[in-house]
């Protein structure tokens, strides 16, 4: 029987690492669409390529142990190891089983390599419990410039803990549409299928224990009744809820999660949801007749150009700005591989929050939030702008009276965002 789950994995790999991957979850989707992968495996493939990028540095220091010329290795070979070396540190499969079928692939993708691939596999599997001990005490590795921004921000033991929690499976978080239902309600529902669900910190929001494609393709989905989004996200909405009224302009929607949490908590009024990108706009769209919101108005625009007839007219103008997304790590770890332009991406924000700012009318508000905590992309844009903004705006409390919020991953489990905001007086 064809190993297809590691070759896959392989190919995946060799793409990754040659720049020809740019969202790792959007990749390994294509292959196990392609393979009509069952749940049971679609999980496997998935954690196992997390876990390499995510570890990728132990797992190579690990492996730099008994290859001195690590480095000469042909990359397909680099990465059968580390799939070798991931399956023992993080899946229980016997290692005689990991060890056979990683020398099995090796055969055919370059046979000279395939006793040395087998001598090392072997030696780590002899320590397989050392090297997993190891990890399980110190977490995920950070790049040294975001492990020190942060330990400057929590503290060396809060550090601990935020790493221990990045090295976790992202827990799977849904929405409870609560205009068409109630969350028990959902729950029950999705009970009598064998899906178990909880509740969490935050009303209507669910973690739910079942593979992302089968949540989907549930008929609860399709009368939209929720839809998957992280608990920061919804976080970030719950904490800037007492802003949300009137008019509302989501000027970097993406595909609008914001917008339709947005339009929950909405009594009257709408929400125009913009977005450059056609596509990422039509994506709403479809959300926006699935969930019955029609309150949500989808508009191509380029906030850096917006049209004048909106000028002065927002209650609340939310701009969710693009980001590193250092916050996501745990479950986007191929950022660990772009190595973001913390200055550019500066730049682009604090631009997006100029522009915004001549759609707020007097009174009204504006959020700025990004799904990262880096000092160039939450304090010096937020110093930058309130130095351009003039007196006529004044900074409003978020949550217990706090002047700016951060979510960190390990608080609630969830990715990392950063909010503040202002009020036009």
């Amino acid at each position: 029987m064809i190993d297809y789950r590691r070759r896959d994995a392989l190919q995946i790999l060799n793409r990754l690492y040659t720049g020809r991957v740019s969202f790792l979850d959007a990749e390994y989707s294509r292959w196990i669409k392609k393979r009509n992968y069952t749940e049971k495996d679609r999980g496997w493939l998935v954690s196992l390529l997390r876990n390499i990028v995510k570890h990728q540095s132990f797992i190579d220091g690990v492996l730099k142990e008994y290859l001195p010329r690590w480095g000469k290795l042909p990359m397909a070979i680099q990465n059968l190891l580390r799939i070798g070396v991931a399956e023992l540190l993080f899946h229980s499969s016997p290692s005689f089983a990991v060890v056979n079928e990683v020398v099995e692939i090796t055969k055919d993708t370059g046979a000279e390599f395939t006793a040395l691939v087998n001598a090392v596999l072997r030696k780590i599997a002899r320590k397989r419990d050392y090297y997993s001990a190891i990890l399980e005490e110190e977490g995920m590795e950070l790049p040294p410039f975001l492990e020190e921004e942060w330990k400057s921000w929590i503290g060396e033991e809060d550090l601990k803990l935020l790493k221990k929690s990045l090295s976790l499976p992202p827990p799977l978080y849904v929405r409870v549409n609560t205009l068409k239902i109630g969350e028990d309600e959902l729950r029950e529902r999705w009970r009598e299928k064998g899906i178990e669900s909880s509740k969490t910190v935050l009303p209507g929001a669910l973690e739910v224990d079942a593979d992302y494609s089968t949540l989907l393709a549930l008929p609860e989905y399709q009368e939209g009744l929720f839809y998957p989004q992280d608990l920061g996200s919804q976080l970030v909405v719950k904490t800037i809820s007492p802003f949300i009224r009137g008019r509302i302009i989501d000027v970097c929607c993406g595909t609008g999660g914001k917008a339709l949490t947005m339009a929950q908590y909405l009594s009257g009024g709408e929400v125009f949801a913009w977005d450059k990108k056609e596509g990422k706009v039509r994506t709403l769209s479809k959300f926006i007749s699935l969930f019955n919101l029609g309150k949500i108005k989808p508009m191509v625009v380029d906030t850096l150009r917006p049209p004048r007839d909106f000028f002065s007219t927002a209650d609340l103008v939310l701009v969710d700005a693009p980001c590193s997304g250092w916050g996501t790590i745990r479950r986007n770890p191929e950022i660990l591989l772009k190595n973001p332009d913390l200055e550019d991406l500066s730049r682009q924000q604090f631009s997006l929050l100029l522009s915004a700012s001549s759609l707020v009318k007097k009174g009204g508000v504006m959020v700025y939030c990004v799904c990262s905590i880096t000092k160039k992309e939450t304090q010096k844009v937020v110093k930058e702008w309130e130095l351009n903004a003039g007196k006529e705006w004044e900074k409003v409390g978020l949550g217990k009276g706090e002047e700016e919020m951060i979510i960190w991953p390990h608080q609630f489990n969830s990715d990392g965002f950063f909010v503040a905001a202002w009020r036009k007086k």
